[in-house]
């Protein structure tokens, strides 16, 4: 946090210098005209010009030396740091690299040579919303909980196939919450503000960590066999899962605060349902699916908490 003086000019007017840094990250000139929005305990500064004055940022990743993991990492963290062109050198497998690019929306590899892979950003933030990032999440998650909810193995490898676009979408989320964040003429053209940008990427995050239990639900399904008895109680647990998990989304949507409290309370009744099914089945199995739905009720909490706290 900056602070700048006020000072008086002439009889009727006052002014502040604006610092140096923001002017050159907004890509801001001497001579250029800004808009000024006035609220009761703040000004908000912004270009006129709601267009996005886009100046490609470009970098270079050498994989030399990194595990395959560390240079998926380089490269997804690059792409969530909104960088539009991202050059790979010294490519030693093609194809692994070009799999990591097909995981982030919007990247198209645009050259490739030997020893060379360049992905170039062909999708406008601008035109992103982080509501329709989150509902096709939602969709997404609801056909995965509708396909799990008999514990039919027949369905597994769809559903895990499911997780990695929910994936794919959460990272396009964070990569459109990091650019609005970093850009106020973004929040102004999302109707929205940094708090709320905030809260949407932890809803986010939620639904992610939501769709990886029903993941992991279905790959112990799959790898595991269960007692008739225990999967009966397994199945009527997930189903008042899926039953929850639509309440807590229509509640998130509606932004009904009063509803996230008391919804609250009945996600956290669910726990009780957990402690029970472990207690009458003890073993191993049992168990891991208890840590799943644990992982998921605490999801669905995490969101009512967010919308408890939108502005």
């Amino acid at each position: 946090m900056e602070f700048r003086k006020l000072m008086a000019f002439g009889n009727s007017s006052y002014i502040v210098s604006v610092p140096k840094a923001w002017v050159e990250k907004n890509r801001l000139k001497k001579g250029d005209v800004l808009f000024v929005e006035q609220k009761p305990n703040e000004l908000i500064l912004s270009s006129r010009d709601e267009g996005e004055r886009r100046k490609i940022s470009e970098v270079s990743v050498n994989p030399e030396g990194k595990t395959f993991e560390e240079l998926k990492t380089e490269i997804v963290s690059l792409y969530v740091n909104n960088y539009d062109l991202i050059m790979v050198v010294n490519v030693k497998d093609a194809n692994a690299v070009k799999d990591i690019f097909r995981n982030l929306v919007g990247m198209e590899v645009v050259e490739e040579t030997a020893s060379k892979i360049v992905a170039k950003d062909l999708l406008d933030i601008q035109e992103v919303s982080l509501e329709n990032v989150i509902r096709r999440i939602d969709i997404i998650i609801r056909s995965m909980i509708s396909d799990s909810t008999e514990l039919d193995v027949k369905n597994a490898d769809s559903v895990i196939g499911r997780d990695k676009e929910v994936n794919r979408l959460s990272l396009l989320g964070f990569r459109t919450a990091k650019a609005a964040t970093d850009n106020p003429r973004l929040l102004k053209l999302f109707n929205t503000n940094y708090w709320n940008v905030m809260l949407a990427r932890q809803v986010i995050i939620s639904l992610e960590r939501f769709a990886d239990q029903i993941k992991r639900i279905m790959r112990t399904a799959k790898k595991n066999k269960i007692d008739k008895k225990a999967s009966n109680k397994i199945v009527e647990l997930l189903k008042k899962v899926e039953e929850n998990y639509k309440m807590v989304m229509k509640i998130f949507y509606a932004k009904e605060r009063e509803a996230a409290f008391k919804a609250e309370t009945a996600t956290r009744a669910l726990l009780k349902d957990c402690d029970a099914l472990i207690e009458r089945y003890p073993n191993i199995t049992v168990a891991r699916f208890v840590e799943y739905f644990q992982h998921t009720i605490g999801s669905m909490k995490g969101i009512l908490r967010n919308v408890m706290e939108y502005e």
